[in-house]
């Protein structure tokens, strides 16, 4: 019996099954990305204007190391959504409040530690990233707030795994999107007063303990067993969320190194201002890359549902399904940034920025593949494989490592930029091809119905658009001309896509129930 909860008084209904669950999650997945993305483009020059480039360095830099000592926790966050996810379907409520009790407790033992350990290695940080003097006493002040904000949200991260585990990412974006008004609210208010980066790390520690509030009451409602109490650690508990989280915590070390290794270099190699037109570039090129990953996020509860319920079948379905909706947004998308990278960083950061450009178009090609790897390792994880998404990761990190210090000495910034494109597509290419072996995928089949039409498409929706960017650049790109050929490019695209009949029965019921106008005629079909 599968549940959902009802959006008024949040009690337990009835749901008519796991692809109706993965779409509402996947829908609210993305309207929440989308959301993130117009805050990141309305902040990014914004704060960049208020604190300057070596500052925004900085702050970037904050995200980067606190995500490394993140990963001393030896994957048991990791582990939440999985087994609450699993432990739900077999309704066994006790299991559930250990994974919570243990996690929490494990994560306050964690966080005494880290802080500690913070005061002692604050010194040693700066000089490694050469923060320049002037910077020093702000650069360790919002290191060190930001250390214990980190932790303390490791901690209340126990309790919102709860909506991921019962597949209620609806919630969560909510949450989120109500959460991004007070930090965008913050943000101005403290620079506007002069604040710099202490005023915006206090404004995420103002965030940070609303948005635990709001996801600790949350928990209580949506799972009312759930029982707060420390004392229901459990040693076999957490033997089993270690047993899966350390391989999921391998990837996630060798995924930190693959993305964010490239400002540490830069920064230790070259200097802190760099970091910020890496920085710019990354944060777009990987903005790209969650618009389709957002539609193949809510099936790692998905999948871990099909194993409990020992439902194989439906993986090969599953997989099929969200690589297909991956490849036919992520191929367009990663093809229109390219397209337009130069006039599109101009427009929105100004001159000075042509490094941002170039380093955009490059990251896109190797994100692209990557994104293409997040179906099978959600899948892969899902069903208790994750040891081939930690062997992708660490084939990627070490291969990014080498590649980029290398060329970071030989040629300078780009090198670091083309050392992490090409570890992202060695990593992808691994993964995908474990993924068709293990779920038993008939490679040539799949693959071109899968590929074949969409890459037709773009080939020829990316040769028209091209044509017309050369001819509009001569007068100058604007905001509404940049608008009309994004637009033109869609219209083109999809309009390829719908004649060659690329979408199934299944398919096009989907699109009918959630779109506005019903657009196609379709007859009753099996999903999941």
């Amino acid at each position: 019996m599968k549940y959902i909860i009802d959006s008024e008084n949040m009690g337990l209904q009835k749901e008519r099954g796991l692809p109706q669950k993965i779409i509402r999650n996947t829908i609210f997945n993305i309207i929440g990305r989308l959301w993130a993305i117009l805050v990141v483009l309305f902040l990014t020059p914004y704060i960049i204007g208020h604190i300057g480039i070596e500052r925004y360095g900085i702050w970037a830099v904050v995200g980067i190391v606190t995500g490394y000592f993140g990963l001393l926790d030896f994957g048991i966050g990791t582990s939440f959504i999985k087994y609450i996810s699993e432990f739900y379907t077999r309704r066994d409520y006790e299991k559930i409040n250990q994974v919570i009790n243990t996690g929490f407790a494990f994560y306050s033992m964690f966080a005494l530690f880290f802080i500690a350990l913070a005061f002692f290695i604050i010194n040693p940080l700066l000089n490694f990233f050469n923060i320049p003097e002037k910077l020093y006493n702000e650069a360790s002040f919002v290191f060190l707030l930001g250390f214990i904000l980190f932790c303390i949200s490791q901690a209340i991260n126990s309790f919102t795994s709860i909506q991921g585990g019962l597949q209620r990412m609806d919630i969560t974006n909510k949450v989120s999107i109500a959460i991004s008004i007070p930090l965008v609210i913050g943000t101005i208010y403290f620079l506007e007063r002069g604040y710099g980066l202490p005023g915006l790390m206090i404004n995420n520690a103002i965030v940070l303990l609303i948005s635990s509030i709001i996801n600790i009451a949350i928990a209580f409602k949506l799972l009312p067993e759930l029982e707060f109490n420390p004392l229901l650690f459990n040693k076999d508990m957490f033997k089993k969320l270690f047993g899966f989280g350390y391989k999921i915590q391998i990837s996630r070390i060798a995924n930190l190194i693959h993305f964010h290794l490239d400002k540490v270099l830069l920064a230790h190699f070259l200097n802190i201002g760099l970091v910020t037109f890496y920085t710019v570039a990354a944060q777009l090129a990987f903005k790209v890359r969650e618009v389709p990953s957002l539609l193949v996020s809510a099936i790692f509860p998905a999948a871990s549902e099909l194993q409990a319920r020992a439902n194989k079948d439906s993986l090969y379905k599953l997989y099929f399904r969200s690589m297909k909706y991956v490849f036919l947004i992520a191929l367009p998308i990663s093809l229109l940034a390219i397209l337009l990278a130069k006039p599109f960083i101009a427009l929105w950061l100004g001159e000075g920025y042509e490094k941002s450009a170039l380093t955009l178009q490059v990251l896109v090609i190797g994100y692209f593949l990557n994104v293409m790897a997040v179906p099978a390792f959600f899948i892969l994880s899902g069903i208790g494989k994750p040891q081939y998404g930690m062997r992708a990761s660490i084939l990627a990190a070490v291969l990014n490592l080498i590649l980029s210090i290398l060329l970071v000495i030989k040629i300078g910034y780009f090198g670091v930029v083309i050392g992490a494109a090409i570890s992202m597509v060695v990593g992808a290419v691994y993964l995908i091809s474990m993924a068709y072996r293990i779920i038993n995928i008939p490679f040539w089949k799949t693959s071109l119905k899968i590929f074949l039409r969409p890459l037709l498409a773009c080939g020829i929706s990316a040769t028209t658009i091209y044509i017309l960017i050369n001819q509009i650049e001569q007068r100058g790109i604007g905001w509404g001309s940049l608008s009309i050929i994004g637009i033109l490019y869609v219209m083109i695209f999809s309009l390829f896509i719908l004649v060659t009949n690329y979408f199934d029965e299944f398919d096009k019921s989907i699109i009918n129930k959630y779109s506005p106008f019903r657009i196609f005629n379709t007859r009753q079909t099996k999903g999941l």
